[in-house]
């Protein structure tokens, strides 16, 4: 029998900015983001289909620091596991750049809530920066590149 869990607040809204990003790339369609049983090692699991082929997204939730690196390794392991469709995937409240590296050194996608975010699927990049230019003007600036 699976478990089922109800995915707390920073999974929900890890969840919803996924799923913005996947939108706002034309040549990704979005098939299902669900959230993981309880039973599993990642938290959300993305099937998407890019130029036509099915691809899946293995995302892990850390909220924090600390958790990072656990998320990363429980993430290559699950990807690991499944056949050369996934790609893994942290999402986080922030990365910061040494959570940015450790995610390009392990061949990680990442997104963060801050609106940053690296990912390669198949002949798709997916790269977006947001920059508080003014810490007085609160003002977010945005680039993506597809």
């Amino acid at each position: 029998m699976k478990s089922t869990r109800i995915p707390n607040e920073m999974e929900t809204r890890a969840a919803e900015a996924l799923g913005s990003l996947l939108h706002s790339v034309s040549s990704i369609k979005t098939r299902d983001i669900k959230f993981q049983p309880a039973s599993r090692k990642t938290d959300i699991l993305a099937d998407i289909d890019v130029f036509g082929r099915n691809h899946k997204l293995v995302c892990s939730v850390a909220d924090g620091e600390p958790n990072v690196k656990k998320a990363l390794e429980k993430l290559r392991t699950s990807a690991d596991r499944k056949k050369g469709d996934a790609t893994p995937v942290l999402i986080t409240s922030h990365a910061s750049p040494q959570t940015r590296a450790l995610c390009e050194q392990n061949r990680v996608g990442f997104l963060d809530l801050d609106g940053n975010a690296r990912l390669v699927v198949d002949e798709v990049f997916i790269g977006k920066r947001s920059v508080r230019s003014d810490p007085a003007s609160h003002g977010i600036h945005s680039r993506m590149s597809a």
